[in-house]
């Protein structure tokens, strides 16, 4: 075991590859939700429930939810305001240096 976590860009990069996989979407996977309008990581798949859902998280945290697979396409890496998501999860630089 290596120790390595993985991280929301971990997840994005998989995406890339992931397209219209009958595999996707898999743990980890960023995916958006066209009946609900959001965008969430994939927490749990339908055969860890024993039902048909696919269970969601924000990417920042919060309320979990539930879709179907129907509802559900790859999200790209680019935000609404055109940052990625790296960018997006990064602090904002208001100038001050941190010691």
């Amino acid at each position: 075991m290596t120790g390595e976590r993985s991280t929301p860009q971990d997840a994005v990069r998989r995406f890339s590859s992931a397209g219209a996989s009958s595999n996707w979407p898999r743990r980890g996977d960023l995916a958006h939700d066209k009946q609900r309008e959001r965008v969430g990581v994939v927490v749990s798949l339908p055969e860890d429930t024993e039902s048909h859902l696919y269970h969601l998280r924000p990417v920042g945290g919060g309320d979990e939810w539930a879709s179907t697979r129907d509802d559900l396409e790859p999200h790209s890496d680019a935000a609404e305001d055109g940052l990625t998501l790296a960018e997006a999860v990064m602090p904002p630089d208001d100038g001050e240096v941190v010691p």
